[in-house]
């Protein structure tokens, strides 16, 4: 599969998941805004994410940017193992 596509099926799977756990979740606590925020930098390309990183680390310090970067893996692996279980 090419990696364009890839990158977009992945942030398909992530923003489905956001959306399923929207109607459970406390919209306007803290923890939500960070998992939208990991949910939203997730499904950014290589590319993408790196310069976003580089925002963090100025702005809010470098272990702000290694938190959001950890989480974010995190994220995007689930999604990966997730559409790899997907019947296409």
């Amino acid at each position: 599969m090419l990696p364009d596509r890839l990158d977009q099926r992945i942030a398909q799977a992530i923003s489905d998941t956001i959306a399923q756990e929207r109607a459970s979740a406390d919209t306007a606590s803290p923890a939500w805004r960070k998992r939208c925020e990991v949910a939203r930098f997730a499904t950014f390309s290589d590319p993408e994410r790196r310069v976003f990183l580089s925002h963090v680390a100025e702005r809010r310090g470098e272990a702000a940017a290694h938190e959001l970067e950890q989480s974010a893996s995190e994220l995007r692996t689930t999604a990966i193992f997730f559409l790899a279980r997907k019947p296409s």
